[in-house]
């Protein structure tokens, strides 16, 4: 293989690699936009007195952005754990961490009754 076809094919892959990155950037960015929208639409929605339709119009958006992407990654959970707390973020990602409830029921010992 000479110098020329092996730098050529580095410079492919890196290409590719960098696309990828793009576009997944493009997809987080995305759902990032989408989720602001729904907090401006639910805090108008319940301290401004604004209808519910929008609410419901931007949560159509994220379903159909999940129906595209699999999901809507839970760094944007993540991101918000003081509002929604770390219990629930980590019952709802993937490398979730029991909870102290969760532990507790875990361990508890039942004796058989006779």
């Amino acid at each position: 293989m000479s110098f020329i076809t092996k730098a050529f094919e580095i410079t492919e892959k890196g290409f590719d690699s960098s696309v990828e990155a793009v576009e997944e950037w493009n997809e987080h960015r995305r759902a990032q936009r989408l989720l602001l929208k729904l907090g401006v639409a639910v805090y108008a929605e319940q301290r401004l007195g604004h209808d519910h339709d929008t609410v419901e119009r931007i949560m159509k958006a994220i379903d159909g952005h999940v129906a595209d992407s699999g999901e809507i990654e839970l760094d944007h959970l993540r991101v918000a754990k003081d509002v929604l707390g770390e219990d629930f973020v980590a019952a709802h990602s993937d490398d979730a961490k029991p909870t102290d409830s969760e532990r507790d029921a875990d361990t508890t010992v039942t004796t058989p009754t006779a």
